[in-house]
């Protein structure tokens, strides 16, 4: 069967497999952000050890995609899906019987691996199967399926947790990944097209890979609040920063060596998808950090109970599920600029729930949540999708669609690891400076800060790409055309 046959006959369940796992993955972490007072009560975990149970599920994910997503370009994409998502389900076992903090931050570190190489085989099944504004409709249905996870999570994560003994539920929280994990492995054996190797020579830029993930696992070391620590806060964030200045050295030398860099001299020299990814870091470590700290503010600071704010939830997964399955014709009408205004009305939500924290009584913030909670997320469906294709439809010839797709996820993790370290560690430290309702109110503003100014970062990204596009007459997503058909 030729390429062009299979597109025609089995694009379409092929897409059902890929947003399955989407609501799959997607789902572990909106419910996982319920479980962590419990997990951290039932494990007597500590702040550190809280964090690193959040943290390094991202890392992980991203360390696992630049070489996933190059091994699948090179040898098909279902082997190494069907690798990641038995590490994913398998994980999440050992994840939900863990008996210490320590095998739980393990066991969400080897998660993290099994879902970065699972994400890195979707977007670049998307993007074999898809182009122009077909690619853009199955991006925005893949991101649907965050919303409709993010829908379905917070409810089902709350009733387990408020039906189940406190030392059950939160174990449950991993252990719904495991049926899901079976069911979507069964349909990719049937339906994941086979492929044949390409023949080319497998290489990995692993020093480069090693000292970006060294830099950000320093940065975000940097953030624990631990006093007796090895390595102070100061020594750790001037070995991130020297990680950073040796990763970018070294990628410059192993290119003139003829080697291939994480960070490839196309993908590099491309404005389109350097701003592009820019703004997906800047944003989705925004968005990831103000939702955990928003979690850890309801049930820590305001006592809701996980019932109580799965059912606040629903509001933003609605708003995020029904944007995001209209965000590509968002993007071909607006374009980059339709991106800038959607970052900017997301910040502005941010505030109008920031200044109800600080302001109002408990009734009156609970009672607030959902209006800003709902605009949060259509503002956010129309970010992520249009962003993502409008980025990976600037790729230079010769780049592979997977290992650009998997530098934009790299980029993505890592910085969504530093970000929720830095958030909660802000917000940790603060809240415990001082007792009762005023120091955690007080700890929530200071969190808002960071999270402002990183997205204040993804609008100045978008911005500029954004004028770019106008300068040089740079066409809209649905402009270039349907190579596949996806009504």
């Amino acid at each position: 069967m030729t390429q062009a046959e299979f597109n025609n006959h089995h694009a379409r369940p092929v897409l059902a497999i890929c947003v399955a796992m989407g609501f799959t993955t997607l789902l572990d972490q909106t419910i996982f952000g319920l479980a962590l007072p419990r997990l951290r009560d039932s494990l007597q975990a500590s702040a550190d050890e809280l964090q690193l149970i959040v943290s390094v599920y991202s890392i992980a994910f991203g360390i696992a995609l630049v070489p996933a997503g190059r091994l699948g370009d090179l040898i098909g994409r279902r082997l190494l899906f069907l690798i990641g998502l038995a590490m994913f389900s398998g994980f999440s076992l050992v994840g939900g019987l863990a008996d210490s903090a320590q095998v739980a931050i393990v066991a969400r570190l080897l998660q993290g691996v099994g879902a970065g190489i699972i994400n890195t085989q979707v977007l670049g099944l998307i993007q074999d199967l898809f182009r122009a504004d077909a690619q853009a409709r199955a991006l925005g249905r893949y991101a649907s399926a965050g919303g409709l996870a993010g829908l379905a999570g917070p409810v089902l994560g709350g009733l387990i947790l408020a039906l189940t003994p406190a030392d059950v539920g939160w174990r449950l929280m991993f252990l719904v990944n495991v049926p899901f994990g079976i069911v979507i492995f069964y349909l990719a054996l049937r339906h994941l097209p086979r492929s044949s190797s390409s023949g080319a020579r497998f290489s990995v830029d692993g020093v480069g890979l090693l000292l970006l993930s060294a830099a950000t696992l320093f940065a975000m070391l940097a953030t624990l609040q631990n006093a007796d620590a090895l390595l102070s806060a100061r020594t750790c964030l001037v070995a991130a920063i020297a990680g950073a200045v040796l990763f970018v050295l070294w990628e410059r030398r192993y290119q003139r060596r003829g080697g291939a860099p994480i960070l490839g001299a196309g993908l590099s020299g491309s404005p389109g998808y350097v701003l592009g990814t820019l703004v997906a870091m800047f944003q989705f470590a925004g968005g990831t950090t103000f939702g955990m700290v928003t979690t850890l503010f309801f049930l820590d600071a305001l006592k809701t109970g996980p019932l109580l704010y799965a059912l606040l939830s629903i509001a933003p997964a609605v708003g995020m599920m029904v944007s995001s399955a209209r965000s590509w014709r968002f993007a071909a009408r607006f374009g980059r600029m339709g991106v800038v205004a959607a970052i900017a009305a997301y910040m502005a939500a941010l505030v109008l729930f920031g200044a109800g924290v600080l302001l109002l009584p408990v009734a009156g913030i609970l009672l607030l949540y959902p209006l800003p909670g709902l605009l949060l997320g259509a503002f956010g469906g129309l970010i992520h999708a249009p962003n993502q294709a409008m980025t990976l439809t600037e790729l230079p010839a010769g780049e592979g669609r997977g290992t650009a797709a998997g530098f934009f996820q790299l980029s993505q993790r890592l910085a969504s690891s530093v970000g929720m370290s830095w958030g909660i560690g802000l917000f940790l430290g603060a809240a415990k400076a001082n007792g009762g309702l005023p120091a955690w109110r007080h700890a929530f503003g200071e969190a808002l800060l960071l999270i402002l100014a990183l997205l204040g970062c993804a609008l100045a990204a978008a911005l500029g790409d954004g004028i770019r596009r106008r300068r040089t007459g740079a066409v809209r997503v649905g402009a270039l055309g349907n190579a596949t058909g996806l009504d």
